[in-house]
């Protein structure tokens, strides 16, 4: 991945790594101001740090969480294992706790059994005469549009969109609707082992990643693959305390992608542990990437949160990079051998059958009680336990959440391969903050990595990924095809039950974007210079100096 410089950014459905991992991350704020009082050492608010790997070291004392002004201090209970949630979020215990002994296997939930029935609300299907089909749902609001020329656009309610096009030969092409930000999707093989890359662009800027197809029960997951691997003394330092608290300087004061989110998520004002630096990086990157995309797509802000991110949830996400962690230093050894296991089995997010963690960065559809809500950037889900082999929804408890109609405490069923996108994003991140971890240590306040730990190697499959150089253009061209060609199919086709307007004649002297607002995309088109010709199933246009003259 290419380090961040002084910014990040993302997008939806899978795609939502590109902002983040091409602008830049910002950089600590140069001489931030420190907080001004010293955290409280006989109540710390912040959870404890008990790593696994060192049971021998006393927990040191956690970062306490600065309450708000208006509000009153939290308070830390008496358990040593983690945070419990406060009164009111669901009574769920600490998500994932820490037993002295091996990793605890949940008992069975709700995913053990048959898999959820999901009812989607009903669509209804137009099919403007140009070709297409427009997909509406529940009071004519627009849901999907397919163009002519094989295009899909999904429509979110909050205003998110992207574009997703399948090429005969195997690529996929994801995108926001200006085509700034996006993926080109294509097999790879490498070795005689089978990846799927793509290359993330934003603004230009490209990076490729690496992800392995995983057919189970008739569904292809595509499984994140770590670029670079370390050494394993690198994990483990990781996953231990520092010696003395690390106050850091995210300098994120004026973003105005810190501001929307102030009400919901806090940073913890320093850290003993790098797994809650990493949980913060992650937070901050899915943040910020969300914002861009809201930007991209000209959608509105999220809704004032109705709650904040609770510290039992904070902690759980922490607890999830501490596995994540240890997942990769466990692939480590045979995957820099270029011996990884054959896909087989269900997915590595719920083949263990242990709690997992997953945080929402665009908007996914969820189910409760019959009806259909929109995750929100920012809102923490808990799998517990494997789903049902042949489900294609998991059951999911909500730890935090920015979504109106869906409280913390509640259970959702989201789709594994939303999922599976989600564990994807944010193992991406984190390897993105493992990496900046290492090549800042010593810097901006963060501690020096012993010597002895530092290093990293590629992985044996990345010698075969290039970033594909025409990626960015083809974003661009696709996705104004499909935006233009998707805006005349809905003036064709207004939602039914829509007052009457009237008629839009193709006339002498329009402009093509005039015709194609009304028209829609061409079936073909020829450029003689000065002079054009568009043609349609039942109109032929000539253009003179890109004005309408003649139509037949």
């Amino acid at each position: 991945m290419i380090p961040r410089r002084k910014r990040t950014t993302a997008i939806t459905g899978g795609w939502g790594l590109a902002l983040a991992l091409v602008v830049g991350w910002p950089a600590a704020a140069q001489g931030q101001e420190r907080p001004k009082e010293e955290p409280s050492r006989e109540r710390p608010e912040a959870p404890r740090e008990a790593p696994r790997e060192a049971p021998r070291e006393a927990p040191r004392q956690e970062p306490a969480r600065p309450a708000p002004e208006a509000k009153p201090a939290r308070q830390k209970p008496a358990s040593t294992q983690g945070p419990q949630p406060a009164p009111g979020q669901g009574g769920h215990a600490n998500p994932s706790p820490r037993p002295s002994g091996g990793p605890q296997r949940p008992a069975p939930g709700p995913n053990a059994a048959a898999p959820p029935r999901v009812t989607p609300p009903p669509v209804t299907v137009t099919r403007p005469a140009g070709g297409g089909e427009i997909q509406r749902g529940p009071g004519g609001v627009v849901r999907e549009v397919r163009t002519p020329a094989g295009a899909v656009i999904h429509y979110a309610p909050d205003g998110l969109r992207r574009v997703e096009v399948a090429r005969p030969d195997g690529r996929v092409l994801v995108a926001s609707p200006g085509g700034r930000v996006g993926y080109v999707q294509r097999p790879l093989t490498v070795q005689g082992q089978v990846f799927v890359q793509r290359t993330y662009v934003s603004r230009g800027a490209t990076v490729a990643l690496v992800y392995r197809p995983w057919p189970y029960h008739g569904v292809n997951y595509q499984v994140y693959q770590p670029s670079r691997y370390y050494r394993p003394a690198y994990y483990t330092w990781t996953c231990q305390p520092w010696r003395q608290p690390v106050y850091y300087g995210w300098g994120w004061g004026g973003a105005p992608w810190f501001y929307q989110c102030r009400g919901y998520w806090h940073p913890y004002p320093y850290y003993v542990s790098p797994v809650f630096w990493l949980a913060d990086f992650c937070l901050a990157v899915t943040f910020e990437e969300a914002y861009e995309n809201r930007q991209d797509c000209s959608a509105p802000p999220p809704p004032p949160p109705p709650t904040e991110m609770s510290p039992a949830a904070q902690q759980a996400i922490a607890d999830e990079v501490r596995r994540q962690i240890q997942d990769e230093q466990a692939q480590q050894q045979g995957a820099s051998q270029g011996n990884l296991p054959a896909p087989s089995g269900a997915p590595p997010m719920f083949s263990d059958n242990v709690s997992r963690i997953f945080m929402v960065y665009t908007g996914v559809p969820a189910y409760l009680n019959g009806l259909e809500y929109f995750l929100t950037e920012g809102d923490v889900l808990q799998l517990k336990g494997a789903p049902a082999p042949n489900a294609s929804y998991a059951n999911v408890s909500v730890l935090a959440s920015r979504t109106p109609g869906v409280p913390v405490g509640s259970m959702v069923s989201v789709g594994l391969q939303d999922l599976q996108e989600m564990q994807n994003h944010m193992m991406a991140i984190m390897d993105q903050g493992m990496q900046t971890l290492q090549t800042q240590q010593g810097q901006n306040g963060l501690p020096a990595v012993p010597p002895q730990n530092l290093g990293m190697s590629n992985a044996p499959y990345l010698g075969g990924v290039q970033p594909d150089p025409n990626a960015a253009a083809e974003l661009s061209q696709t996705a104004a095809q499909a935006s233009q060609s998707g805006q005349g199919m809905l003036a064709q086709a207004p939602a039914p039950g829509a007052p009457p307007t009237s008629p839009q004649t193709v006339a002498l002297g329009m402009t093509p974007d005039e015709v194609h607002r009304i028209l829609g995309t061409p079936k073909q088109a020829a450029d003689l210079g000065a002079k054009q010709i568009e043609v349609y199933p039942s109109l032929k246009v000539t253009y003179q100096n890109g004005k309408v003259t003649d139509v037949q």
